[in-house]
């Protein structure tokens, strides 16, 4: 920890040592950490508040459905954006400027209502439009979607995905903030519970993310924590090749050196967004992760309006979602943990697969215990999903320009996660039923298997084939 202290003051590094604990763990779980709120505020836990914002503006499901998915467009808007400025000026820096923005959002919105000046008036609606889908989604796109996934994705390459396992399970945690937030709206009302969300990220998340970290080379290390490398600068500017890694480690990242065995890994070469955007596996990778977010959105945000439209307590319906969440940990850990050692691919057809197994059984609901089957299979497939979309990333385009490319990923998944959550609000408003919308879901999803199966490796581009690097690949 001092090491890495000293290199934030510009001093130079001379770890003699591998230490105890590799720093790359620490950010994992502050990572963690932060999504447990994270996403318990702002994507588990907004259908908390989703109903009680309709009945007290008196909002049709499709207009809020509709103002979720604008959150989601301005997501995948700045999505390339925000990834380029976290490449290019780290995680750290960017997390704090986000967590502020998502906190103030709160704070804003648990006084939201419509505002007169002077013969302007503007509705509660469209300031509402302002703070949930621009400041938040900014805010927590910045500070939660982006900086702790740029920074594991750098620090860990053959632990990538059970990296990101770990990393996932705050997600899964979040179910704790889910229980919490229904329970202060149930109490207090969903303006109190959005005061008390904001103040949360002071006091937890900005100091959080001051663990961040960008590259391990800038701090003395090799990715994985497998090896570290004293500072010894040669007059070339790099540091000592490390055989093992085949690498040298500089300020600007781990360069080749020369050819790697045949056993290396696709991330060892950072593909340029333009070259990413030229292979096949992006565009398949896009199409799949399509399928799934046009049900996966829908979900999250409709499951508890509809499980008290059937019939269930609205504090049932909470934890039944909360229940989800903690259930998908399973998924998240267990497939997270798997993706080092199983083709990605196979991985996410099973879960594409088990999340329309669990939407069947959401549509036929007629109690609680077949809600609760529907929470362990869907649960589990949906936290499954995750971590492998979060690595399968880095394996394939590698650590440089990693933000920025899922940021474009964000922008072309626009399309999807806009319209899933509005269709579900229409078909339910025209048919007072949610059948038709869970059906397309099924289909979407088996047709998403398709795509990931298509989703191979791809190959070297020519100059980096002509500057050494293997085609081989793991």
């Amino acid at each position: 920890m001092a090491d890495i202290a000293r290199a934030e003051e510009g001093a130079p590094i001379r770890v003699r040592r591998k230490p105890g604990i590799f720093y790359g763990w620490y950010i994992v779980a502050a990572g963690a950490a932060m999504n447990v709120y994270g996403s318990g505020v702002w994507f588990y836990g907004f259908p908390i508040f989703y109903k009680a914002l309709l009945e007290e503006f008196g909002w049709a499901r499709a207009t809020g459905a509709t103002v979720i998915s604008l959150a989601r467009l301005e997501g995948g808007l700045e999505g390339p954006i925000i990834g380029w400025l976290i490449d290019k000026f780290g995680p750290r820096k960017l997390a704090i400027i986000g967590a502020v923005l998502f906190a103030v959002g709160l704070l804003l919105m648990s006084m939201v209502t419509s505002i007169s000046i002077g013969p302007i008036h503007v509705s509660a609606l469209v300031v509402f439009i302002f703070l949930y889908a621009v400041v938040m989604s900014v805010g927590h796109n910045t500070g939660f979607g982006h900086c702790s996934m740029v920074a594991i994705n750098a620090w860990f390459i053959k632990k990538r995905s059970r990296a990101f396992a770990l990393y996932s399970l705050g997600a899964g945690g979040s179910g704790v903030t889910v229980f919490g937030l229904a329970w202060v709206v149930n109490s207090f009302g969903w303006r109190p519970a959005a005061f008390l969300a904001g103040m949360g990220i002071f006091l937890i998340v900005i100091p959080l993310s001051l663990v961040l970290r960008h590259k391990p080379e800038q701090y003395g290390y090799i990715p994985d924590g497998e090896e570290s490398v004293e500072d010894s600068v040669s007059t070339d500017g790099t540091r000592p090749f490390d055989p093992e890694m085949g690498s040298v480690a500089t300020a600007e990242g781990t360069k080749r050196k020369e050819p790697r065995s045949e056993n290396v890994a696709w991330a060892d070469y950072d593909f340029s967004v333009k070259e990413t955007l030229a292979t096949v596996a992006f565009w398949m990778l896009i199409l799949g992760f399509a399928a799934r977010s046009i049900s996966m959105t829908s979900i999250v945000v409709h499951k508890v309006a509809y499980l008290t439209d059937v019939g269930i307590p609205l504090t049932q319906a909470g934890a039944a979602l909360g229940g989800m969440v903690f259930i998908s940990m399973i998924g998240r850990f267990g497939f997270g943990v798997l993706g080092d050692y199983i083709d990605k691919r196979y991985l996410f057809i099973a879960t594409y697969l088990m999340q329309a197994v669990g939407i069947f059984i959401l549509d036929s609901v007629t109690g609680m215990a077949m809600v609760w089957v529907f929470v362990v299979i869907y649960g589990i497939a949906y936290g499954g999903a995750i971590p492998l979309s979060f690595s399968i990333v880095g394996e394939y385009f590698g650590r440089k320009n990693y933000a920025t490319i899922r940021g474009f990923m964000q922008f072309f998944l626009i399309p999807a996660t806009l319209v899933g959550p509005i269709y579900a609000g229409l078909v339910f408003d025209i048919t007072d039923s949610y059948h038709i919308a869970f059906m397309s879901f099924i289909a979407s999803l088996l047709v998403g298997t398709v795509f990931i199966f298509f989703a191979r490796r791809p190959k070297l581009p020519a100059s980096a084939l002509s500057a050494g690097y293997t085609s081989a690949g793991t």
